[in-house]
């Protein structure tokens, strides 16, 4: 997999980040009409979109899709980027009781999520306009933390509580999992090596060596195990926030916003239908270039990329 590219913000915001594109159904390869494709959405009861986190581009595409199904009501916004324990401060901004730098401090977004800010804030705010729910749809920084060092024996019952079902067995999803790790210089999901804890959608970083450590000493880097299951946790936590919204809104739609990684069939989409709500897409943007999209049309893990054409000369830069 190819990083993450680091393209500047637009001075117009991701409003003017916008790409000629073209929508293909990814089980097949064929082109998609666009005003199918928009009726599909709006016929849904939840579209996942991915992206690259840095890539205003894939941004503008999730705020062209939270455009068309704004006046679906009920509404929410479901984000990777909050945890769950910070859903009453998106409850605040949604009531328009606190403003975006108050969102950002009490929900820890510089430390916890780290990517600009302006790539969100504007989709934010039109479901806000739209009197639309913001949901927090991630796992807890400090649960996931713990389990990646000490596993899910180290719990305390409080904690488990705060996991959801988990399935760890979709062979799938694990293979998947492993030829991501090999691919940033892991192992393999099935390895007796250790290898270091990620962050949500980080390659892993090595453990720190042990004259750098303050206690003299590197803490025991995790099992491949230990990092799927929080792979999995997240990917489960995600569904099951998204689920029980789903089934407390019937009527509703939810537009999930979330990594490539999680946006897709083995990650969150199966995981929300496993629990009963059935009518979910999955929304793929990509750039087409360097052979991107015969990849996802090879091994189709989303139903819908929305492909876009760099202009020429316009090239986005790769990340440093």
């Amino acid at each position: 997999p190819r990083g993450p590219r680091a393209t500047p913000i637009p001075a117009g915001g991701i409003a003017a980040a916008g790409l000629p594109y073209q929508i293909l159904d990814a089980r097949t390869g064929r082109q998609v009409d666009t005003a199918v494709f928009w009726a599909k959405l709006a016929a849904s009861n939840a579209v996942c979109v991915g992206e690259e986190h840095p890539n205003p581009h894939h941004h503008w595409v999730q705020l062209e899709v939270v455009n068309h199904v704004a006046k679906t009501t009920p509404l929410a916004l479901g984000m990777e980027m909050f945890q769950r324990p910070f859903q009453g401060v998106l409850d605040d901004y949604a009531a328009k009781r606190i403003d975006a730098a108050a969102l950002r401090s009490r929900s820890g977004w510089e430390e916890r999520w780290v990517y600009d800010y302006g790539l969100y804030g504007p989709t934010i705010d039109v479901v806000v306009a739209a009197h639309g729910q913001l949901l927090a749809l991630n796992a807890a920084r400090e649960l996931t933390k713990k389990v990646v060092r000490k596993g899910l024996d180290a719990l305390t019952a409080d904690e488990r509580a705060q996991v959801p079902e988990l399935d760890l067995t979709d062979k799938n999803h694990r293979a998947w999992f492993d030829t991501l790790m090999e691919s940033m210089g892991g192992h393999g999901g099935h390895s007796t090596k250790k290898m270091p804890a990620p962050e949500p959608d980080k390659p892993p970083e090595p453990a720190p060596a042990a004259e750098e450590s303050p206690h003299g000493a590197a803490p025991p880097m995790p099992s491949a195990d230990q990092i799927y299951t929080v792979q999995v946790i997240w990917d489960e936590t995600m569904a099951d926030t998204s689920a029980k919204w789903l089934k407390a809104n019937p009527a509703g739609h939810l537009v999930i916003l979330a990594g490539n990684g999680h946006c897709h069939d083995t990650a969150i989409i199966n995981r929300i239908k496993r629990r009963g709500v059935t009518n979910v897409i999955s929304i793929r943007p990509v750039i087409d270039e360097d052979g991107q999209v015969a990849e996802l049309l090879a091994r189709p893990m989303n139903d819908y990329l929305v492909v876009l054409q760099v202009p020429p000369g316009t090239k986005p830069a790769p990340a440093e």
